[in-house]
């Protein structure tokens, strides 16, 4: 087990290019109420339809930028109505057109190779990767977008341009593009589901893997039950232990090897380094920190919910200008101190987030694309 992680003081960051503009993460909770401020719901909480002007504004002026995560997807999923996930949907669309921040094994990968360039004193790589995507795909390690193959799988897009035309070719593969995304979040009717479960549709298997993912954070809480004086103490340190020998030692074996294979040094480095390699990881910090806060609660009783969010946090909170979630996730990450450095604002209420997004100048050029992390005026 890793012993005494701190968080670093200095931080090395994935190496990924994000628009010029602030990125604004929308929890799924405050998504639902906008989508009943959209439709006119009775129920809607005080200052949702206001805050759905103002963030509709902020989006189409250049203001800010709401990117979704694979975690939406996954919630969105589960929300059985389909009119309700239609209503989300259309909210989504307005806001941020369907555009991913990239996934956090994706995320984790590029904060490994950039540490271990820090730890061994090399040169940065020149590849840098977007930080958004503009297909869901991108949030799971996939380019997205629809492709034209022929029968042998090869890429036909250029036969199908010179068949169609280009404008009836550019239009045609837009919408298919656009239909993909939104069905992707709005789901398949009631009366589509037998076929599509007849062809391999199979929600519940990626429910699977977080059932499996909360089985090991659950174990950890009987284990603090017997021991409750890590609790009181080197908490901190368990989870840090845990969290990068069952998420990512696999990772960074295979990006080590990789090295090797191409004639770079070996990462072999003396256990302080280590500690500071995985204490300068930002996603990671985020959620062992997270996950720090729930166990030094000996009430908290651990669900699904808890793992999805913390998976969304890790990286919305380390690579968003501002996260609005609910009060728990919201409250793990304020209380935790040492995350303060990523000076991520996390607004209580939506006329906190109003205020902050009617203060974000317009700017023209919010297409840029800038390395992270950005300076930005906020």
């Amino acid at each position: 087990m890793v012993d005494r992680v701190p968080m670093a003081d200095k931080l090395v960051w994935a190496s990924v290019m994000r628009p010029s503009i602030p990125l604004v993460y929308l929890d799924l909770n405050h998504l639902i109420y906008l989508a009943k401020a959209k439709v006119g719901h009775d129920n809607t909480p005080d200052g949702y339809k206001e805050l759905l002007a103002a963030a509709t504004s902020a989006a189409r002026d250049g203001r800010a930028l709401f990117p979704l995560s694979g975690q939406h997807v996954f919630e969105i999923s589960a929300i059985k109505d389909p009119k309700q996930r239609a209503n989300i949907a259309d909210v989504i669309e307005s806001l941020s057109g369907y555009v991913y921040l990239l996934g956090r094994p994706e995320i984790a990968r590029l904060e490994i190779k950039a540490g271990i360039e820090s730890i061994l004193e090399e040169p940065p790589g020149l590849t840098l990767v977007s930080l958004i995507g503009s297909s869901f795909g991108w949030a799971f390690g996939m380019r997205g977008g629809m492709r034209i193959v022929d029968t042998d799988g090869n890429n036909a897009s250029n036969a199908a341009r010179r068949s169609m035309g280009v404008d009836e070719y550019e239009a045609f593969m837009s919408y298919a593009n656009y239909s993909i995304e939104r069905d992707m979040i709005a789901g398949p009717s009631d009366e589509e589901i037998p076929a599509l479960r007849a062809a391999g549709y199979r929600p519940e298997i990626t429910r699977a893997g977080q059932e499996s993912r909360l089985d090991f954070e659950k174990e950890l809480s009987r284990l603090l039950i017997n021991e409750p004086k890590w609790r009181r103490g080197r908490l901190r340190d368990v989870v840090s232990g845990r969290e990068i020998s069952h998420e990512w030692l696999d990772a960074i074996t295979e990006i080590s090897d990789h090295r090797a294979r191409r004639g770079h040094p070996p990462f072999e480095v003396p256990i302080d380094q280590m500690q500071r390699f995985f204490a300068a990881m930002p996603h990671t910090q985020v959620a062992i920190s997270m996950k720090t806060h729930y166990h030094r609660n000996p009430t908290h009783k651990w669900t699904t919910n808890d793992i999805v969010d913390i998976d969304a946090m890790s990286v919305a909170y380390a690579y968003c200008e501002v996260v609005y979630t609910d009060k728990a996730a919201r409250s793990a990450l304020a209380d935790s101190r040492e995350l303060r450095v990523f000076n991520t604002y996390l607004p209580r209420t939506p006329w906190q987030l109003i205020k902050w997004l009617s203060m974000q100048p317009r700017r023209k050029a919010s297409t840029i694309l800038v390395p992270h992390p950005p300076s930005l005026t906020n």
